[in-house]
């Protein structure tokens, strides 16, 4: 009996082994269309964008023609062209502003959709209507429709930007009378001018949140009630840190598309060049602001990785 044991005991991992390797198999040719997407439209990309920002781009008879140029674009944009430079602290500030205010403002709209009322399918919908009327199809839309137009135009569109503008001087007003330190003021004012752009950035966030926090046991705030547990205890010691991954995504993801949406004024700059066949200066423009973002990205995630609750 042993003999036959000892016979049968390497088929079994012979076929253990061959259903692995077979499994794996299949998980490479699922990822092949992942890889070549990655390799095409990443990474040569990246490539020669990286061969562009040192080079002198022109076009020639067959495409383009490529001089070494060294750092010059670099210098062009950093040292020559202050634009590009006053570009990139704007939207360092605007990052810093709108980057606490949509998490902030995400977990909050999170938590409360999270609880139960008439209507929470309506207003967790509402909440997602921002990426899908962000989309390209419906600004293409609003942006051709002839009603849209007539009514975003002349007359119209400069009263309302003007009654918008004396809203926000009485707001800011108000608050100086306050005493209040102006750099607190700044950042008021500009989280309320910026209302709309926070909302917009907040609906993957919200999602985001409202998936880890319906994902929490109920057991657990069960057993904290029990033991006299208030919500505010509740709420700081499970909910926040028990979503304190979350947070951390949703930051990078914020801070990502804060730097590459499309009403950002350095991305737009890019554009622009790279329509004026400056493609050397874009080049450059686009590897030194994403070697920012890196950075940013790499202090953010240094920082908050140490606060961040793992649960096993």
């Amino acid at each position: 009996m042993s003999e036959f044991a000892a016979k049968k005991a390497p088929v079994r991992f012979s076929r253990k082994h061959s259903i692995e390797v077979k499994q794996r198999r299949y998980g490479y040719l699922f990822c092949i269309p992942f890889i070549i997407g990655v390799l095409i439209f990443v990474l040569y990309p990246m490539v020669m964008s990286l061969l562009y920002s040192f080079s002198d781009v022109k076009s020639g008879g067959s495409g383009v023609v490529l001089s070494n140029w060294g750092f010059q674009n670099y210098n062009e944009i950093w040292a020559v062209q202050t634009d590009f430079r006053e570009l990139v602290v704007g939207a360092l500030k605007d990052m810093a502003v709108n980057v606490p205010l949509v998490v902030v403002f995400a977990f909050f709209m999170a938590s409360v959709l999270n609880t139960k009322f008439i209507g929470r399918g309506f207003a967790r919908s509402v909440m997602f209507l921002p990426v899908i009327i962000s989309s390209g199809i419906i600004v293409g839309l609003s942006v051709n429709d002839v009603a849209s137009n007539l009514i975003s135009s002349g007359d119209r569109f400069a009263a309302t930007a003007e009654e918008a503008a004396s809203v926000t001087t009485a707001f800011q007003t108000m608050l100086e009378n306050m005493e209040l330190n102006q750099s607190l003021i700044d950042f008021i004012v500009g989280a309320v001018s910026n209302i709309s752009t926070i909302v917009n950035l907040s609906a993957v966030s919200i999602i985001i949140f409202l998936a880890g926090l319906q994902s929490i046991s109920p057991s657990i705030y069960e057993a904290s009630y029990i033991e006299g547990a208030t919500k505010w205890e509740v709420f700081w010691k499970i909910s926040l840190p028990m979503v304190s991954p979350l947070i951390l995504l949703s930051v990078v993801y914020t801070i990502v598309d804060s730097f590459n949406g499309e009403n950002n004024a350095v991305i737009s700059t890019i554009h622009q060049n790279i329509i004026k066949t400056e493609y050397g200066i874009a080049s450059a423009m686009a590897v030194s602001y994403s070697l920012i973002i890196l950075l940013i990205l790499g202090i953010i995630f240094a920082l908050l990785s140490k606060v961040v609750f793992y649960q096993d």
